[in-house]
């Protein structure tokens, strides 16, 4: 038959993927690769046709800040992918009767094997490979664990284990695109506009919907399943992998609140109103024509103070959702330590 590269990886990869107990990954190999190629190719893409589509932005562009537009630029293919996957075999399991009907995911919640979910699977354990290498190349330690900690779950599924409820997390990439689409709106100059403010609304509703209330109820729910089970689980589930899952599960939705926090005081920042004195808006001193409304919004796009109470500063790129990067940060600190020394 001769060569056939699909074919020969998964033979090569089955006795090892068996042997550390994820025997499902082999066949699911090819689907990885070429998810990796995509995120890869993707990334080319954008740094070959982007400066070529936005040469004034790109022209007073950070190196660093580059990179950060490439990296979003995926990130957002990923979620604008991946979500409709998800969501397209959760409503099938849902219209075949949900958890009490008759799909292999729900009858067997915790172990059943399913090949689309498999594949679906695949293209994310793909972008989480990239987006591992990524942080490790230009990011902290925080994202670069972050990948590390999504790549890992998305190869224990491959037990199979919980593939029904890994559908409800990736759905909660529901509000990546919008989130990405701030970025971008901020990097061409959009701030506090009326594209961005339609953004804004999209992107909390989707936030709030996808990772605050389906979120926290899948979790729950999960956790009902794996901890307080009507009956006990036969075989019993790995010790190692019922820790990993749920230290994830406590932390990812902890974060979700925190992340959430930072996200509104940002978008109200870009959408606050100011005298023109700069000063907050006073409602009555406005009534009685004591303060006028110099500006909406604001002309910067940096969020140090809110990323920084969200853990997320610091960082010369994030695909997560900070909006600045260091040599930014490092250009405005030598503008004012230049300011002061005039002054003095």
């Amino acid at each position: 038959m001769g060569f056939q590269p699909g074919v020969d990886l998964v033979n090569w990869a089955q006795p090892y993927c068996t042997a550390y107990g994820v025997p499902h990954l082999a066949k699911a190999l090819p689907t990885v690769f070429h998810s990796l190629a995509l995120w890869l190719s993707l990334q080319y893409l954008s740094a070959r046709l982007s400066p070529k589509l936005f040469p004034n932005t790109f022209a007073n562009m950070k190196k660093s800040t580059r990179v950060s537009w490439h990296v979003h630029w995926v990130a957002f293919c990923h979620a604008a992918i991946i979500t409709p996957l998800a969501g397209r075999l959760w409503w099938k399991v849902y219209q075949e009767g949900g958890m009490t009907g008759t799909h292999i995911l729900a009858s067997n919640r915790v172990y059943g094997y399913d090949d689309e979910a498999a594949k679906i699977y695949g293209i994310a354990l793909g972008y989480f490979i990239w987006d591992a290498v990524v942080s490790a190349l230009y990011d902290g330690p925080a994202f670069v664990a972050h990948g590390l900690v999504a790549m890992t779950a998305f190869v224990f599924v491959f037990h199979p284990i919980f593939m029904y409820d890994g559908l409800g997390f990736l759905l909660w990439e529901a509000s990546t695109p919008f989130l990405n689409i701030h970025w971008f709106l901020d990097k061409l100059g959009m701030t506090g506009g009326k594209v961005q403010l339609i953004n804004a609304f999209f992107l909390l509703s989707t936030y709030v919907l996808a990772r605050l209330t389906f979120g926290v109820y899948n979790s729950f729910s999960w956790m009902m399943l794996v901890h307080f089970p009507a009956k006990p689980h036969s075989p019993a589930i790995p010790l190692h992998i019922k820790t990993f899952f749920t230290i994830g599960n406590v932390t990812l939705n902890s974060l979700n609140f925190i992340w959430f926090r930072a996200m509104i005081r940002a978008v109200q920042k870009r959408f606050t109103a100011k005298d023109d004195k700069g000063r907050p808006i006073d409602a009555k001193k406005l009534a009685k024509g004591k303060q006028q409304i110099g500006k909406v919004g604001v002309s910067g796009t940096g969020d140090e103070q809110f990323e920084k109470e969200a853990g997320i500063g610091n960082h010369d790129y994030t695909s997560h959702g900070s909006y600045s990067d260091r040599e930014d940060r490092e250009e405005r600190e030598a503008r004012w330590r230049k300011a002061s020394k005039k002054a003095n």
